[in-house]
């Protein structure tokens, strides 16, 4: 059956000549002599065993045979067209699975850079966070990991170590300074172990009171929404509320930090460095993440 059917040749050559009614026409679409459009039409009517055009001195005319093969060669054409274009963009697009606070607070508005840079790569940020993807079987490409752990079975690039400073809203702190606000205003966790709290005490003992009222959340992001809303200070991570301090939207009230040794780490196997699309965000994103080291 591969023999017999014709090559696209054959039906763009067709095609090109029905819409224009014209060899010569057709020929100039298409960057052929009119002579070998006809011989590609002869060639096609030959291999189909059917004559698709009847041929006058001034004009040719599609045969019924030839109307019936319009819609087909059409369709041929524009699915392989589709084919083309979909192999063409073949790792142009890539998922990553990051934290959500992470992912909204840094990665998603920087996304506006990137795409402004490489405007034919899309990126799917997926945030189920809760479990690291199996790469052979998910289709992840890479993830933004926090913590501790190492990957020795992975490319890893570090994108910065988690410091945590305490912040709280302007408006609770009008009126009062830092040193008595730190000994009076209910504290904000951001996990349900109060680990962060506790870890400040150590380091930095008698600056908080010995009975301060607590308010706990298990994300980071709700914490930092209840001290924007002047519910108290938290502990957050310097980067992710940079823009907040910059704003004047957060304010810090000791010049103390945590390095809890946490950090954020874009995890992804080997397979994945050097396609296109991902090997250009590879780089965007070490820079970015450099950036932000210098500033803060």
């Amino acid at each position: 059956m591969s023999r017999q059917l014709p090559s696209i040749e054959l039906l763009q050559a067709f095609l090109t000549v029905a819409k224009t009614g014209n060899f010569g026409k057709a020929g100039e679409q298409l960057n052929l002599s009119q002579s070998a459009v006809s011989r590609q039409v002869a060639q096609l009517e030959a291999r189909l065993d059917s004559r698709l055009f009847e041929r006058h001195t001034r004009r040719i005319v599609l045969t019924a045979e030839g109307r019936s093969l319009v819609p087909v060669a059409e369709q041929v054409i524009g699915l392989l067209c589709d084919a083309s274009h979909m192999l063409a963009t073949v790792g142009r697009s890539f998922s990553l699975r990051a934290h959500p606070t992470m992912a909204a607070r840094w990665l998603i508005p920087r996304l506006t850079t990137f795409y402004g840079m490489h405007p034919q790569v899309n990126v799917s940020v997926d945030t189920v966070y809760h479990r690291f993807p199996d790469f052979a079987f998910e289709s992840i490409d890479a993830m933004v990991a926090y913590g501790t752990a190492t990957w020795p079975d992975f490319e890893a690039l570090q994108l910065w170590e988690e410091e945590l400073i305490p912040v709280c809203s302007p408006a609770l702190l009008a009126g009062t300074t830092p040193q008595e606000l730190l000994k009076s205003a209910r504290l904000v966790d951001s996990s349900m172990d109060r680990l962060d709290w506790r870890r400040w005490a150590e380091y930095y003992p008698d600056s908080t009171g010995i009975d301060n009222a607590h308010l706990t959340f298990d994300t980071l992001e709700s914490a930092i929404v209840a001290v924007k809303c002047g519910q108290g200070i938290a502990l957050v991570d310097a980067v992710l509320t940079d823009d907040e301090l910059r704003s004047g939207q957060l304010v810090r009230v000791h010049s103390g930090r945590i390095v809890t040794g946490g950090r954020y780490t874009l995890v992804y196997p080997r397979r994945v460095k050097h396609s296109s699309g991902f090997s250009e965000f590879l780089e965007w994103l070490g820079q970015e993440a450099g950036l932000d080291a210098a500033r803060t």
